[in-house]
């Protein structure tokens, strides 16, 4: 964003005049968010950076509109420089003195502007900034500049005190400080602001990264016409399952079929087979009277694997050297879309060469401690950047698409040149076997024909949509992985009514 904006500068566009536009931007979003202009009061916390240049501005737009507006430093006057300072002093000379910081100014305020801290911070916030920061802490509603004062704005950390705000005006574009948790938490609702800076260019070799929106998934998704048969629907092809667990295969399979595939058929057990009589839409095959699926459950299977569109592989199969030995033969072997999830993936943790060899589509669906086992790495430091996890997995097996699971699903792509984070989703999803639900949805994204990148994405946001659905419909704190399921089609629905 720093060279974006360099980068208009030097075409000619003066940063005062990028300044200006950014502050009135963000005056437009505290007098709607105070509900009015007139009667209303509004405090501005400025830094000494260019998001305290935002905010000298913001303050002089308010009180031309009618506002009153207090203006309160976080600094010594003297350090402020630049364009900053010039858009101080004309903030001056519109009869707005500003004044240190001091706790009585944020006290019966209609709107608080938080403009201490921009992108560029990382770290904990100390001296007055973090005073004003807790003084903060108990000021509604708040318009934060560009990111919440707190928050990195490289990667959403946030060590110390940070904003919560009602509404972050994203200058140019949304950053990753305010994408991801916990600083999406922070941010509330993200509004970005066209102030004429170029973002499309790409002017570093770090990967793109997208925050994926309702129209994009409305695209993937396509539409069932009336000439849409069961065929042309999607076939997917699920093996999972095993004596001792038989709810994962059951949910996954559920997953596909409330996603819109035309065909699912279950690969499992004898004893899986026996438990899925209650779901009558099923195609079930029991594969072995082993208890576990191993490699010959392959040949068994593979007439369904010819006429399906995807392949789902992983939840509850188990972690021996059976399980292991049948999805090297699946990675090695089957060449339509195949997911993995789950014991899949924990079965290749000690030797990841499978992966590696793989050119066919391919989407692996880690948790956090999943990914930590795959990568060899602390599930803390996976939990602590898991955008950066995710582009490593994407890198070191450059034909996966890899979608890390987690508050904010990222799904890397391209060898990690290319990201995307899924906004939807709540707490509602915490709860076993979602994942599993996932995956069935995910098989059947694929089973359509979809790019692998673009079904992960799809079926990670109708996902977390279907889990503040089932949570509306029953209240969040007893959704189970079957109403998230039983919500998916309620979902879809949203989406292409959007």
């Amino acid at each position: 964003m720093a060279l974006a904006d360099k980068a208009t500068i030097d075409s000619g566009v003066p940063g005062e005049i990028l300044m200006e536009r950014a502050g009135r931007a963000v005056a437009r979003a505290a007098i709607r968010i105070a509900g009015g202009r007139y009667g209303k009061r509004a405090l501005v916390v400025c830094g000494k950076g260019n998001n305290g240049g935002d905010g000298f501005v913001a303050a002089r737009v308010l009180a031309g509109e009618g506002m009153g507006v207090t203006c309160v430093l976080t600094f010594d006057r003297s350090e402020v420089s630049g364009a900053a300072r010039s858009h101080l002093m004309r903030m001056e000379r519109a009869g707005i003195s500003p004044r240190p910081f001091d706790a009585d100014a944020f006290r019966d305020n209609d709107v608080y502007v938080d403009a201490i801290f921009g992108t560029g911070f990382s770290g904990e916030p100390r001296g007055v900034p973090a005073e004003a920061i807790a003084a903060l802490a108990s000021c509604r509603p708040i318009v934060a500049v560009d990111i919440p004062s707190g928050v990195d704005g490289s990667s959403g950390a946030v060590v110390g005190d940070a904003v919560d705000a009602e509404v972050t005006v994203a200058i140019a574009a949304e950053k990753v400080g305010t994408a991801l948790p916990p600083g999406s938490v922070h941010a509330g609702r993200v509004e970005v602001v066209d102030i004429g800076i170029d973002t499309e260019g790409r002017f570093t070799d770090a990967p793109r990264v997208e925050v994926a929106e309702i129209d994009d998934v409305a695209l993937a998704l396509g539409v069932r016409g009336p000439e849409t048969h069961k065929r042309s629907a999607g076939s997917v092809a699920i093996l999972a399952g095993s004596d001792e667990i038989h709810g994962a295969p059951l949910l996954s399979a559920r997953g596909a079929v409330r996603m819109g595939a035309g065909y699912v058929t279950l690969g499992s057990t004898a004893a899986v087979k026996e438990a899925a009589s209650v779901f009558p839409e099923l195609l079930v095959r029991g594969l072995t009277d082993d208890g576990v699926l191993g490699p010959a459950c392959l040949d068994s299977f593979s007439d369904v694997i010819d006429r399906a569109d995807a392949l789902a592989a992983g939840p509850g199969i188990g972690t021996g050297r059976a399980q292991r030995a049948l999805v090297e033969r699946i990675l090695s072997e089957v060449d339509i879309p195949v997911v993995l999830d789950a014991d899949a993936l924990n079965v290749l943790s000690s030797d990841t060469t499978p992966l590696e060899k793989r050119e066919a589509p391919l989407v692996i669906t880690p948790h956090p401690g999943e990914l930590a086992r795959l990568l060899g790495r602390p599930t803390s430091g996976i939990v602590a950047d898991r955008l950066g996890a995710a582009i490593e997995a994407s890198r070191r097996w450059p034909s996966a698409v890899v979608l890390a699971k987690g508050q904010r699903t990222v799904i890397a792509s391209g060898g990690g040149t290319e990201v995307v984070v899924v906004p939807t989703g709540g707490p509602e999803l915490a709860t076993a076997g979602t994942g599993d639900v996932l995956t069935g949805a995910l098989a059947a994204c694929l089973a359509r024909s979809v790019s692998p990148a673009a079904a992960a994405m799809a079926a990670a946001y109708v996902h977390g949509m279907a889990g503040t659905i089932a949570g509306e419909r029953i209240g969040s704190g007893g959704v189970a992985a079957g109403d998230v399921a039983e919500a998916l089609p309620a979902a879809v629905e949203a989406v292409r009514r959007r």
